[in-house]
């Protein structure tokens, strides 16, 4: 039951709607750190020439926009996802590059064949993947010997700020948790571990300081359905977390770097 209820959460997410830009959204327009971190993920990549990649859970690909120039002759990108929405709207971004092909792929049963990949990405995606050992063994399945597989994914303290908010109404509400995650900073290396010989974890700091309450409500409201007969009481609480006009929330993310 608990997996046919995380497959509706990632339709209600990624399938039905685009919620990700949203939240994206935020994150671009508050976060402390300016280098951002798709460009930090990206610095992570170790491409060469002549390289396949495969991304899992590609999302709306902008992680991949404007960086024609690094990437190396030769080198070919599937970007797949769960979602047709999400690969419609990689698509869209991206059609004008051959070097990308894009593919619906849920990845508990990856369509292609032993070792065909360098590189096999799926960003923070992975907690939303019922049977991650049968994920997992998938991609180490199609990943070429001498390949890395890529991983990012939150801390269990990120976003404390607003989860303290949302504890005061867990008895009228089913938030959702970062600490609940199924696949975390703290959690993620044991499970790697069943799949990878050599597993290495990756900080990026920074943190968020919204200045907009109504930016931060449609943030929250992108994932977490808040009730009629509390949304004022909640809007009130986010609303007293604001300091000198400052909503200051922390921020922990990082990446997985793997090898068999």
């Amino acid at each position: 039951m608990q997996n046919m209820a995380n497959t509706e959460r990632v339709k209600d997410l990624y399938v039905k709607q685009d919620t990700l830009t949203t939240r994206m959204g935020l994150h671009h327009k508050y976060s402390v750190n300016q280098y951002g971190f798709g460009n930090w993920v990206f610095d992570q990549y170790s491409i060469a020439g002549n390289m396949k990649i495969l991304e899992l859970g590609c999302g709306t690909a902008v992680i991949w926009q404007n960086r024609d120039a690094r990437i190396p002759q030769g080198v070919q990108i599937t970007l797949s996802d769960f979602s047709p929405l999400m690969v419609e709207k990689a698509r869209n971004l991206l059609q004008h590059n051959p070097v990308f092909s894009f593919t619906q792929v849920n990845i508990e049963e990856i369509p292609y064949d032993n070792d065909s990949f360098d590189i096999v990405i799926a960003n923070h995606m992975l907690y939303h993947v019922p049977d991650k050992d049968k994920a997992l063994a998938e991609v180490r399945r199609v990943l070429k010997p001498g390949g890395y597989f890529y991983a990012t994914t939150a801390g269990e303290v990120s976003y404390q700020e607003i989860t303290d908010i949302k504890r005061r109404f867990d008895d009228k509400a089913n938030f959702s948790y970062p600490k609940n995650l199924s696949f975390t900073l703290e959690s993620g290396t044991a499970l790697l571990e069943k799949f990878f010989a050599n597993i290495e974890q990756r900080h990026y700091i920074d943190a968020l300081e919204v200045t907009d309450a109504g930016d931060l409500m449609e943030y929250i409201e992108s994932d977490n359905e808040i009730p009629a007969d509390i949304y004022d009481d909640f809007y009130r609480l986010i609303c007293e977390g604001f300091v000198d006009g400052v909503f200051k929330i922390r921020k922990e993310q990082g990446i997985f770097v793997c090898s068999k």
